[in-house]
């Protein structure tokens, strides 16, 4: 339905513009008089730059005769802008590509634009918050908890759970079990890391024609999962090795559960592990198992715990 909506529908018309030659004082006149955030540097009509509240910070920060200096020496250029007939979701995913806040809009070609409005995250806020709210470079990812003493951070849309007779030992028959959402920014990152940029993962119209007939997420991701739910069984999990069959293909956006079952204890701390990830409507996208090396947590970590159960600094 978003991506129906046109940006002109939703655009502020009355755009707040100067000239490049007019000054940053002239220029912090218009933001304070106006009530606006962006003052737009037009020359002869057309956009060519822009200053925005917190271009006014940092340049405050660099310089200390800001306020003669002409908005040509301060303002962002090149400029990104928007058509007036793109849809709010291009306008967002510009706005996230380009780390920008304030959009203009634009008719014509980039040879003869003109200027017909502005669009910002305060707008796409109203509209659509679920997509300028999502996590990316508009804003901090989900915030990171500091829990455990075994990982060094935990996220609010991530699960664990761990059944054993004794919480703090291992033993054959203790279960493990981690879930979390793969959004479309997991496969992103995982491809720009791994380098395996597999059209498959990233491009709809390239997916749409394979056996799976949309993108799906990589096996070896949802194969970290189960990384993921060891990293968390009680001391310090090392992998020796792990044997995987994937048997289903798992959908960007569902929420992906890896469980770990201790099946036999090989002495010497080495446990042998069965394996499955399972997606949001509990069918298995692969099965296997691992072999895993448990050592105590290094001292700095327990003692870091009993200082929080503690609530002493210490």
């Amino acid at each position: 339905m978003h991506d129906t909506i046109p940006v002109d529908e939703i655009m502020v018309e009355d755009v707040v513009t100067a000239p490049p030659d007019a000054t940053a004082t002239d220029a912090a006149t218009l933001l304070r008089d106006e009530g606006v955030s962006s003052v737009l540097v037009a020359r002869d009509g057309e956009p060519v730059g822009i200053v925005t509240e917190g271009d006014f910070a940092t340049q405050l920060c660099e310089r200390q005769d800001l306020g003669h200096v002409e908005l040509s020496a301060v303002m962002s250029t090149p400029l990104t802008t928007v058509e007036s007939t793109a849809s709010i979701v291009d306008a967002v995913e510009l706005l996230r590509s380009s780390d920008i806040e304030h959009l203009p809009v634009v008719d014509g070609g980039d040879d003869n634009s003109e200027l017909v409005g502005i669009i910002t995250t305060t707008e796409l806020t109203y509209y659509v918050p679920h997509l300028a709210h999502a996590p990316s470079r508009l804003e901090a990812a989900p915030t990171h908890r500091q829990v455990r003493t075994d990982t060094k951070y935990e996220r609010d849309d991530w699960e664990f759970e761990y059944r054993s007779a004794d919480e703090s030992t291992i033993s054959a028959g203790d279960i493990a079990r981690f879930s979390k959402p793969i959004t479309d920014d997991d496969v992103e990152a995982f491809a720009d890391v791994t380098g395996d940029t597999n059209r498959l993962h990233l491009e709809d119209a390239y997916a749409a024609e394979t056996r799976f007939g949309k993108r799906i997420v990589h096996g070896v991701l949802a194969n970290g999962l189960i990384s993921a739910a060891l990293a968390r069984l009680p001391g310090l999990t090392i992998y020796l090795s792990q044997e995987s069959s994937f048997r289903a293909p798992l959908s960007i956006g569902d929420r992906a559960t890896a469980v770990c079952e201790i099946v036999e204890d090989l002495g010497r701390s080495k446990y042998r592990v069965e394996t499955v990830v399972l997606d949001g409507d509990d069918t298995t996208v692969l099965e296997g198992s691992a072999v895993v090396l448990i050592d105590d947590l290094p001292a700095m970590a327990t003692h870091e715990g009993d200082a929080a159960a503690t609530g002493s600094p210490d």
